[in-house]
């Protein structure tokens, strides 16, 4: 789920970076942006967590052979997950459209969080699910992908920041990773394993922490790339939800529990 967009096509010469007024007022926004994108999925999972919950007559059978409730929208995204993947596609790919239309863009940036907070949720359910018949590592492995999707974005972003390492050398590794990744998954998808699933998963959590640095080294080293905050808050967040999403699948076990 990371529709990565080459928007930097050059590197910065070395050690070119902006003046630090510039610079502090630039990664204020995108944080600011970043954050708010976080805070529009949250409210798009727990939307679909929570919305028709009570009254839902849906029910789907686990691999243990039991049969829950399920949320309305839930069962919709899990049973037509190639909708909600162009569902996400097209919101991600529309943002990054009206990326330099002040105002539009924020609207669309907590748009596309709001949905991928929809489309993520059959996963987050289905996690608690597997976390309340004990078999996942942890007994909250929801929160604890989260939270430590959290420490390894602020640990990553705060040492590209401090050491202000040129990162663009891990443009080439990265690339190829996502190709690499992408085919994973298409590969597990017909074989299904849990040890391959807890395979990718670990490569999936390495190469989008390579792109937190990636994306900070060069929010520091691209000064003409100011004016696209929401740009780079787009690249931040596809980031870090990945991060979460593979975390997610170690947490689970890389189990297909559901």
């Amino acid at each position: 789920m990371y529709p990565y967009e080459n928007r930097y096509p050059q590197a910065a010469p070395a050690g070119l970076i902006a003046s630090s007024a510039d610079t502090v007022a630039f990664l204020r926004k995108v944080y600011t942006l970043f954050t708010l994108s976080v805070v529009a999925a949250t409210g798009g999972a727990v939307a679909a967590l929570y919305a028709g919950a009570e009254t839902s007559k849906m029910t789907m059978v686990l691999s243990n052979g039991s049969s829950v409730v399920v949320p309305p929208l839930i069962a919709f995204f899990a049973n037509h997950w190639i909708i909600g993947g162009l569902l996400f596609l097209g919101s991600v790919y529309g943002t990054s459209a009206v990326r330099l239309k002040p105002g539009i863009n924020v609207a669309a940036l907590l748009g596309m969080g709001f949905i991928s907070g929809l489309v993520i949720a059959p996963a987050i359910w289905m996690t608690q699910m597997a976390a309340t018949s004990g078999t996942t590592l942890t007994q909250s492995p929801v929160r604890d992908a989260f939270l430590l999707a959290s420490a390894a974005f602020l640990g990553l972003t705060t040492y590209a920041l401090v050491s202000r390492k040129d990162f663009s050398f891990l443009r080439g590794f990265l690339t190829m990773g996502i190709w690499v990744v992408l085919g994973a998954i298409l590969l597990n998808i017909f074989i299904g394993s849990s040890a391959f699933g807890l395979a990718l998963a670990s490569a999936g959590v390495l190469l989008f922490g390579g792109f937190i640095l990636f994306d900070t080294s060069r929010m520091l080293r691209r000064p003409e790339e100011r004016g696209d905050a929401v740009g780079a808050a787009i690249s931040l967040y596809l980031s870090v939800l990945n991060l979460f999403l593979f975390l997610l699948t170690i947490f689970r076990g890389g189990s297909r529990n559901g």
